[in-house]
């Protein structure tokens, strides 16, 4: 079965607001055996509605739409596909009642716009919302043996309907089955090639690392295949599933009763900040100094004036005692820091945009890498966070 997801908002086609509810609904049909052959998206207009479902019934056999079931003047989804269809539009009496009452309850007026929320195409099957006003539905059209799934753009909504419309349709099971590893430490090109006997994959870089998603309509061949991926990629897996390197440490650091704090310039808290994300993180993470200025690293910090003088804050010198500084000023058992240039501006031919030193101080060492990453101002600071964490991530796996 083949499935095109149409997205309707004119927020998303001015690039007001960024959709999110494809990403859900195209995994959620992976998931299900639906091959997704495209993903439209299109403004709040009837015109265009109509064209892009007329396109999408003719290469698709299902198409799942979300947004304009609303009660305002441009929810205008369920009129577009009542014309491409050529099918009027009817009240479902019961759930017009349902909203007759809701508004009533609420001291509000059940306006004509307000009662276009119960309408749905002739011989559709309703879709009722758990959760929010406006009706979906499922539209079979027997002449073709296609059919439409009109669904909010609320995700709430959305995502509640989704599993409902799902059951209509009979598909209860999974037939589709996915596997993410997330990895740092080696490019996009590096794990391509360290997989490349993998088929069924997809390869995703970001500032945080690669993610390597592996498909398989078969779960003992997706499982094997894990199995030699968890082998072959070792440490350079950070985390399977949807979690962030800051959890991954964090469990780490609870485990072994440790303690951790951060000295932060170029990041400028991201780091404690990504730290302090994860719920419970209060056990392990003390506190952080955003040294910005110099004069906070030398007297906050303590960095040797000297230092700072001759060889600038963006050194390792500096970074190493950034790390000393907070670790023993918060007197935790591991500390990191980071001094740098994240640009666009301030970079030299000898200290370039994007050099950084990030420091890690532990009971028994202190350890200083310096990399140059590239990119716009925030996605350095990003992997500047990245970086420093997985330096702890490493480092506490050795000690297991």
């Amino acid at each position: 079965m083949k499935a095109i997801i149409l997205i309707i908002g004119s927020e998303f086609t001015k690039g007001l607001k960024q959709d999110k509810n494809s990403l859900f609904i195209a995994k959620k049909l992976f998931q299900k055996g639906i091959d997704i052959e495209a993903i439209i998206t299109t403004s709040d207009d009837i015109y265009n509605i109509q064209t892009f479902l007329k396109i999408a019934l003719d290469k698709a056999d299902i198409v799942f739409t979300s947004g304009g079931l609303g009660a305002t003047s441009d929810d205008l989804t369920r009129e577009a596909i009542s014309e491409a269809i050529g099918v009027p539009l009817i009240f479902n009496e019961d759930w017009l009642k349902k909203l007759k009452e809701d508004y009533k309850k609420a001291g509000l007026d059940f306006t004509e716009e307000r009662k276009k929320m119960a309408k749905l195409p002739y011989n559709a099957k309703p879709i009722e919302n758990p959760i929010g006003k406006a009706l979906g539905f499922i539209k079979v059209l027997d002449d073709v043996q296609k059919a439409i799934v009109a669904l909010p753009g609320v995700p709430s909504e959305m995502k509640a309907m989704l599993k409902i419309a799902f059951d209509y349709l009979g598909l209860k099971e999974d037939k589709g089955f996915v596997y993410l590893f997330r990895t740092y430490g080696k490019s996009e090109i590096k794990i391509d090639e360290l997989t490349k006997d993998i088929d069924k994959k997809i390869i995703n870089a970001s500032p945080k690392g690669v993610d390597l998603f592996i498909y398989d309509n078969a779960k003992e061949f997706l499982e094997n295949k894990v199995a030699v991926l968890r082998e072959r990629l070792g440490n350079l897996i950070y985390a399977e599933d949807e979690i962030e390197m800051e959890e991954v440490v964090g469990k780490l650091l609870k485990e072994k009763g440790y303690t951790i704090s951060t000295a932060e310039s170029s990041t400028g808290g991201m780091i404690a900040t990504r730290i302090v994300n994860v719920p419970g993180s209060s056990a392990y993470f003390k506190g952080s100094v955003v040294s910005y200025a110099n004069e906070v690293k030398e007297n906050i910090l303590k960095v040797n004036k000297e230092d700072l003088e001759k060889l600038g804050a963006v050194s390792e010198p500096v970074g190493r005692q950034m790390a000393e500084g907070v670790k023993k000023l918060l007197n935790t058992d591991f500390a990191l820091s980071d001094t740098g240039i994240a640009g666009p501006t301030g970079g030299t031919k000898e200290k370039p945009v994007g050099l950084h030193y990030i420091g890690m101080a532990t009971p028994s060492e202190t350890i200083v890498e310096k990399v140059i990453f590239s990119g716009e101002r925030n996605d350095i600071r990003l992997r500047v966070s990245q970086h420093a964490l997985n330096m702890l991530r490493l480092y506490l796996l050795k000690q297991n």
